[in-house]
């Protein structure tokens, strides 16, 4: 349904998953990414980005190194990796990465073992010490990106905000029409 709303990027996360499930729901998600001309990223898992023949992978604080992932995916995959303090910024020493997700801004259902919630000034400051395109996560909705955008934030990524949206097809358009203003 995001993808029918207009969305261009997905990240797959799945947790909870054995690794075959895993890769059954990522070559799901690669096909209907493609049909719909939208970039695919896994989460966590270089080896199933492969598998699937995704644009790139999305890591956190305690997965694989961006070197790593790079060594798997090649030098034109999407690297990805979470910043959730001053600290994480040491990740973007070693490898290229191409981009970072900053946060997070808020309490968010969708993630367990949540990162403290950012103030305004320490997502600025963390923003403004990263040297990639930062796209602020946890909790975020349309109505954040205004501030966000003030911010330093090259946007926004969201989960629940379309997951849980009683129409997450309109849901994701305004999100869409709320990033253009």
């Amino acid at each position: 349904m995001a993808l029918e709303g207009g969305v261009q990027w997905i990240q797959l996360r799945a947790k909870n998953l054995s690794e075959l499930e895993w890769i059954q729901t990522a070559q799901e998600a690669a096909h209907l990414c493609k049909d719909f001309g939208a970039t695919l990223i896994i989460n966590d898992s270089p080896m199933v980005a492969y598998e699937v023949e995704a644009d790139g992978v999305h890591l956190g604080p305690h997965d694989c190194s961006p070197a790593e992932a790079r060594k798997i995916l090649g030098e034109y995959a999407i690297v990805g990796v979470t910043l959730n303090n001053l600290n994480h910024l040491e990740v973007l020493k070693a490898a290229r990465v191409d981009y970072a997700g900053v946060g997070p801004v808020h309490f968010t259902q969708s993630k367990t073992n949540l990162a403290p919630v950012h103030s305004d000034e320490s997502l600025k400051d963390l923003i403004n010490k990263a040297v990639v395109p930062c796209y602020a996560i946890g909790g975020v909705t349309a109505q954040d990106w205004p501030n966000l955008k003030t911010l330093g934030a090259h946007g926004i990524a969201v989960s629940g905000a379309i997951a849980l949206a009683d129409d997450p097809i309109q849901a994701t358009r305004e999100i869409i029409s709320a990033l253009s203003l």
